[in-house]
């Protein structure tokens, strides 16, 4: 009996390690890279308010962007269904978020600071793409923002106080 009840310390102790290892700023990887190993996420960041340091300048469909904290990569990829790991780091002298899939093609990198997607500071919230403000009445980014409808968007959802500028880029900066 003695021999299981220290199993099941040990078990404890192991679980609150994890806990704790999960915790902000804990869970974050330092000094680790999870390069592409074709398992990119490439999606449109634009609509989060990526602008810069895009996949061949196009941030309608890319796995980075140039962002001013590494708070950038948490809230995105909290953001995305599909990311599953971000990773911030330097690219051209710029600090930049990518997004991955998974995690093949992990290893060491100096500087380098990795995560995953359940990894990011208490109380974040996901957050909507473009300006939430002009989301109503059945409108919504994918409505009115989306590609397929070129580079001013959906016609249909502009007047006099929405227009493609106002609404299809978030108020606040990544």
């Amino acid at each position: 009996m003695a021999r299981l009840t220290g199993t099941r310390c040990l078990l404890g102790v192991a679980a609150s390690m994890a806990a704790v290892r999960a915790d902000w700023p804990g869970c974050q990887e330092p000094n680790t890279v999870i390069r592409n190993a074709g398992r990119a996420l490439f999606t449109n960041l634009q609509g989060f308010g990526a602008t810069v340091g895009c996949f061949q300048d196009d941030c309608q469909n890319t796995d980075k962007f140039v962002a001013s904290s590494i708070e950038s990569c948490t809230k995105v990829c909290q953001s995305l269904p599909e990311c599953e790991f971000w990773v911030w780091g330097q690219e051209e002298g710029e600090q930049k978020c990518w997004f991955r899939l998974g995690d093949d093609g992990r290893e060491a990198g100096e500087g380098w600071i990795s995560g995953s997607r359940a990894c990011f500071p208490p109380g974040q919230q996901a957050i909507v793409m473009g300006n939430n403000e002009c989301w109503i009445d059945g409108f919504n980014y994918d409505t009115c923002c989306d590609p397929k409808f070129g580079p001013s968007g959906n016609a249909q959802c502009w007047d006099g106080v929405f227009n493609y500028d106002r609404c299809c880029f978030p108020k606040d900066e990544l």
